[in-house]
């Protein structure tokens, strides 16, 4: 099978990007032919004089996009295009040039833009859906969109653009999405149900589980959305109460100096800065369990997904997409309102109970066999290319 990737990668590295290269690498691994249509947001934006006003220009429409696609299917015919991220450079033009060569479309739904300017349904720390019901053009007066009303506006005109275009029914075969929670929320999105699949995104087996260590670990980007200051909270208040318990955060971003200051005083807080993979297996190897105290909805966090391969329990909460991953009381605990105080209450019961942890630990390896490998993740890929391949 002949598999093309397109993708528009981040300003900034982040799990959406690792995901369309371990799904690329997966697909070239099992002898399909894989060919990668690659845009870079920093290079487009920034990398020639008025980059990030041409951009927004094209938001809707890039013209450059259909010549590219051109050029690509010259040295690389393929028999389905995989999409990834299209925001802002390559824009829905892409689509409409696969579909007019005949070719057939995937959309993988890595977030909510369809439905959100800044792709969290979150504002101000709290969960807002807001443009669900109002449409996109109500996100433009919180300039939702990096704080800016002028980029909202680009993101309110290429999504109401295409809703009235139809471009998406017209243009796209079958979406995915890594949770059903996603997939329900896309509906909201004039997305056609009956063309959504849902498919749980893949690590690599990182080997046997070692014994459960002792506390929890965060592994993720310190950004505002993924709660790391309510763990610290939870964890000031587990203190309090005499449950001491290493804590160990992994990774970096622009909240990191703030929590490094919201932690002084506590002797159990270690931070690690950026760490690489073999970094974060071996701070899970070391823990009893793993939190994802996000504040959004998420999707399917790669962190708890490694939580899982590894044999070690995963809180999350119960209100968003994460909360999929987990069999609660089986392979993971769930808490209620993304608050310090409701987060304490399964911390409390893990730190407390090593054995509730340990059995717990070996349910969420069980989950990841039965859902995360690789071998699991290309059986679906494959289905999925079979409903849509003439």
């Amino acid at each position: 099978m002949r598999v093309g990737i397109f993708h528009n990668r981040y300003l900034q590295r982040g799990g959406e990007d690792a995901a369309v290269e371990a799904e690329a690498e997966l697909l070239a691994k099992a002898g399909h032919r894989v060919a990668r249509c690659i845009v870079d947001n920093a290079e487009e934006v920034s990398g020639r004089p008025l980059g990030a006003l041409r951009t927004a220009l094209r938001t809707r429409w890039n013209p450059d996009t259909p010549r590219r696609v051109a050029r690509f299917l010259a040295e690389h015919p393929i028999d389905v295009a995989h999409v990834h991220n299209f925001f802002p450079v390559l824009s829905p033009s892409l689509h409409a040039a696969l579909a007019e060569r005949g070719i057939p479309v995937v959309q993988t739904l890595h977030n909510y833009r369809l439905l959100c300017a800044n792709g969290f349904l979150l504002r101000e720390g709290r969960v807002c859906e807001d443009c669900v019901s109002r449409g996109p053009w109500n996100a433009v007066r919180h300039g939702c969109y990096r704080g800016s009303r002028l980029g909202t506006a680009v993101w309110a005109d290429m999504v109401a653009h295409h809703r009235r275009a139809g471009t998406w029914t017209r243009c796209v075969d079958r979406f995915t999405a890594p949770s059903a929670f996603l997939a329900r929320k896309m509906e909201a999105a004039g997305l056609p149900r009956e063309r959504i699949r849902t498919l749980p995104l893949a690590l690599d087996d990182p080997g046997e589980p070692a014994p459960a260590g002792r506390g929890a670990v965060f592994a993720g980007r310190l950004s505002a959305e993924k709660g790391v200051d309510l763990l610290i909270e939870a964890w000031r208040r587990l203190e309090s109460r005499g449950l001491s318990a290493p804590l160990v955060i992994a990774g970096s971003g622009p909240e990191e100096a703030a929590l490094r200051a919201r932690a002084e005083g506590l002797a159990s807080v270690r931070f690690l800065g950026a760490v690489d993979r073999a970094g974060v297996l071996a701070a899970l190897r070391a823990a009893a369990f793993a939190v994802v105290p996000s504040r959004w909805y998420e999707n399917s966090p790669l962190a708890a997904i490694e939580a899982l391969a590894c044999g070690r329990a995963v809180i999350v909460w119960s209100g968003g997409a994460a909360a999929e991953l987990i069999e609660p009381g089986a392979s993971g605990l769930p808490f209620e309102v993304p608050e310090a105080a409701s987060l304490e209450t399964p911390c409390a019961r893990l730190v407390s109970d090593p054995e509730l942890a340990a059995r717990l630990g070996a349910g969420a390896r069980e989950r990841y066999l039965e859902r995360h490998t690789p071998e699991r993740a290309l059986e679906r890929l494959e289905a999925l290319y079979a409903e849509i391949i003439p």
